[in-house]
Formats: structure tokens, sequence, C-alpha cells
């Protein structure tokens, strides 16, 4: 999930902030942390982390969380980005 969060990232990134300096500002992280996230080296990235990165980028995160539906033993975790 993080990965998938990481991808949308770094995507608004390009368009909103096309150097790395630009980003340091926008995301309020030093600048090697920025090149770890467009490297996708997520080790320092909680998912709550990558989720404020989204909000700070101008997105609203909505997090639902409902009863299973069907015939699974398990829940199941979907990410989806409109």
């Amino acid at each position: 999930m993080r990965l998938q969060v990481a991808v949308h990232v770094n995507k608004l990134l390009a368009k909103r902030a096309p150097t790395q300096v630009e980003a340091t500002k926008l995301l309020g992280i030093a600048q090697p942390h920025v090149s770890e996230l467009k490297s996708y080296k997520l080790s320092r990235f909680s998912l709550e982390r990558l989720l404020r990165f989204l909000t700070l980028l101008g997105c609203d995160v909505e997090i639902v969380v409902r009863p299973k539906a069907g015939g699974r033993r398990t829940g199941r975790l979907t990410v989806s980005f409109a």
C-alpha cells in the first residue's frame, strides 16, 4: 500500500514541484528524503506520512471501513485514486 500511495505522491510532485528543491518546500522534508521518495526507497516513510504528503499536495484523503462483502473469510484492503 505504501508503494501505491508513493507512486501517486510522485505523480503529483512531478506536476506541482518539478525540482527536488521545490518538493522539499512543499513537503517540509530534506532534499535527501525527497530523493529517497522519488527512488521509492520507502523505509523512512510510514503510510501515515505518505498520506500527509497527499494532503500537502492538495488531495483529500478518505479512509472508509465497512463490513466485508460476499463469502470471503477475511476483509480486503483496496487503494483507489480518483
